[in-house]
């Protein structure tokens, strides 16, 4: 596998039996702020084939120009700056019904998912607009919809944690949160719960990506069921090609 000057970065690893490039492995990318996240998977199992890694966006680009038709798919996400749902042809006048909401927008995007709702979103000014970068919530509503029963849904990345309510198979909640203890992260959970009615002796809290062993010890004694299978020092972006 090439390093260094040929753009692939130096602290990739690859698991010993893992080929260096083939069409039976998924790139996975989180597009932020300040760069991308990127992950490359067995397509078949999602097995990490590697440490996730972060770099520039510029690197990146020469990277995924010169590599992504190698692979199976390379699926590209981004983190909102904003984001919100309304239903499939509400929203008329942007102004009126998201300034209020993100005064510090100007331009927003929609998109339509399957299930009668429409994301309006925008993404930090800083993710390049010469790749096609698709709205996590859009594709985290995707999946959590898919599987329909009654759930609180949590996807954890760094300081980003999505929270979503599923009732009735429909979004009942789906909000994001800036976090920067365990602390805070438990609390967030305990007040989704709260705000909408669910019984946390009943309705399973589901966590994915990034582990937090304190935040689940103090929401143990309030919510019943709390399932962290999905939860891997990989998964934030494994998880996403659900």
């Amino acid at each position: 596998m090439e390093t260094g000057n040929n753009f692939t970065p130096r602290e990739w690893i690859f698991f010993p039996e893992a080929d260096s490039f083939s069409k039976d492995q998924v790139v996975l990318v989180i597009g932020k702020s300040d760069g991308v996240d990127f992950l490359i998977c067995n397509e078949s199992d999602n097995r990490p084939l590697g440490s996730v890694i972060s770099i520039d966006f510029q690197d990146f680009k020469i990277w995924y120009d010169k590599h992504h038709s190698k692979f199976s798919q390379c699926l590209l996400f981004g983190e909102e700056r904003f984001g919100a749902w309304y239903p499939q042809g509400w929203v008329n006048n942007d102004l009126d019904w998201l300034n209020p909401l993100d005064p510090d927008g100007k331009n927003w995007n929609s998109l339509k998912i399957n299930y009668g709702i429409e994301l309006y979103f925008r993404f930090p000014a800083e993710l390049p607009d010469t790749m096609d970068f698709y709205p996590m919530m859009a594709q985290n509503a995707n999946r959590w919809l898919k599987n329909g029963k009654e759930s609180v849904r949590v996807h954890k990345n760094g300081n980003r944690m999505e929270i979503a309510v599923i009732k009735k198979n429909k979004l009942d909640i789906h909000t994001i949160f800036n976090v920067k203890t365990s602390s805070e992260a438990a609390y967030n959970c305990l007040l989704v719960y709260d705000q909408s009615g669910v019984h946390t002796e009943h309705t399973p809290l589901i966590w994915e990506g990034q582990m937090d062993e304190i935040a689940w010890a103090k929401l143990r004694p309030f919510i019943k069921k709390i399932d962290t299978s999905y939860s891997h020092p990989w998964s934030a972006l494994s998880v996403l090609n659900n």
